[in-house]
């Protein structure tokens, strides 16, 4: 089954703060899913970019990356800023790296935004920012919905990259 591209995909936005503690659950839960996902994967496999593509170690990077983004966007929504910073498209160098290294990275970026999102007030929660690219207000709730569907994007990429890979 062929998995949507992240860029065709159709977001709404104006989320209510009620619905905040569902998408930290999601968030809270990527790196368990992950690391489960990647459990006694060989290192060839994580490291390796098939077929010119991101490898696994570089969609946990990335998701990493984002999180560090998604930390100054909260400032910058609450801090009232009117358009928010642009994201990561391309991420660093982390095939080299070992695997725990950049999951660790990826838990250490998680838990600040994670804390981050919990020390917002009611007030915060609905200030809104525009979305670079989207061209959309953006709340922290918003953020934090998009990062969880954005996180799932790249769990399903690691699903592909591992189901056809482990086996050649």
């Amino acid at each position: 089954m062929k998995s949507m591209n992240w860029f065709d995909r159709k977001l709404t936005f104006g989320l209510s703060p009620e619905m905040l503690p569902f998408y930290l659950e999601r968030l809270e839960g990527t790196i368990l899913r992950l690391e489960h996902k990647i459990k006694n994967v060989d290192d060839k496999i994580l490291s390796h970019r098939f077929n010119d593509k991101w490898s696994v170690k570089q969609h946990i990077g990335h998701l990493a990356e984002v999180d560090e983004v998604g930390n100054k966007r909260i400032g910058e929504m609450i801090s009232g800023m009117q358009i928010l910073s642009k994201a990561v498209f391309e991420p660093k160098g982390y095939n080299p790296w070992p695997i725990e290294k950049v999951v660790e990275f990826l838990r250490k970026t998680r838990t600040e935004n994670i804390n981050r999102y919990k020390s917002l007030s009611l007030n915060d929660l609905i200030k809104a920012s525009m979305h670079p690219r989207l061209n959309v207000p953006m709340t922290p709730v918003d953020l934090a919905w998009f990062d969880a569907e954005h996180d799932d994007h790249h769990l399903v990429k690691l699903t592909e990259i591992i189901t056809e890979n482990v086996h050649c």
